[in-house]
């Protein structure tokens, strides 16, 4: 009985602080979204996970601690390992997961391209480390043809499809081939040269006839 107990307090407390996670993690989210919208106005572009994403992992998370509580708290099972353990494990998986997408983006500003896991581990290269631009046709209609960036070692940069909303390094990875240097952002001309160009048409389109390379000024 008094291990029932302990369980019931312990799934509970981690109900509390999962749910008290997933909140700040949901407004932290919300406000960063809202500072996204002025950055764009400074050619600042920031994609970050599709909202329904969060809303369904933020469903989900608290369903199993919620469950665990329930158990113990309607049975007098004790601690029971297969049960306890696979939930806990699982919930931390979940948990894991939804850290992933709601502290995920991808950067993309006139300094270069950054990335963010949503762990805290950060990416960061210029503008001028593009070396190869790949574009790849799928072969399955589920799946979007997608545009890959390379560093002149080979290193991935980033990979882009229409669902990522990768256009605007796209657009001033075009600019550069066009012109032979990398857009200043700056310059009114070349930011509505990059605004006109950042849309699928104007993009996957241009990188379709096949890969791209030597545009790399330095080399990482």
């Amino acid at each position: 009985m008094m291990m029932n107990y302990t369980m019931i307090a312990l799934w509970g407390v981690v109900n509390v602080l999962q749910t008290y996670k997933m909140f700040r993690s949901i407004i932290i989210y919300e406000i960063n979204r809202r500072r996204d919208k002025k950055l764009y106005a400074k050619n600042i572009y920031i994609t970050r996970s599709d909202r329904s994403e969060i809303i369904v992992l933020a469903v989900a998370l608290p369903m199993t601690p919620a469950l665990m509580f329930m158990v113990h708290l309607l049975g007098d099972i004790g601690f029971h390992f297969l049960y306890d353990v696979g939930a806990f494990l699982f919930t931390c998986f979940l948990l894991y997961v939804f850290n992933e997408t709601a502290g995920s983006y991808t950067k993309i500003s006139p300094e270069g391209f950054e990335e963010d896991n949503g762990h805290d581990n950060k990416t960061f290269y210029p503008l001028n480390a593009i070396d190869k631009v790949t574009y790849t046709q799928s072969s399955d209609s589920e799946i979007s043809d997608s545009v890959s960036f390379d560093t002149k070692s080979g290193k991935r940069i980033a990979r882009f499809g229409p669902i990522y909303e990768g256009y605007p390094l796209l657009a001033m990875t075009r600019f550069r081939i066009e012109n032979d240097r990398w857009p200043d952002i700056g310059n009114p001309e070349d930011t509505a040269q990059i605004n006109a160009w950042a849309n699928r048409r104007s993009t996957l389109r241009y990188f379709s006839y096949g890969k791209i390379s030597g545009l790399a000024e330095v080399d990482m």
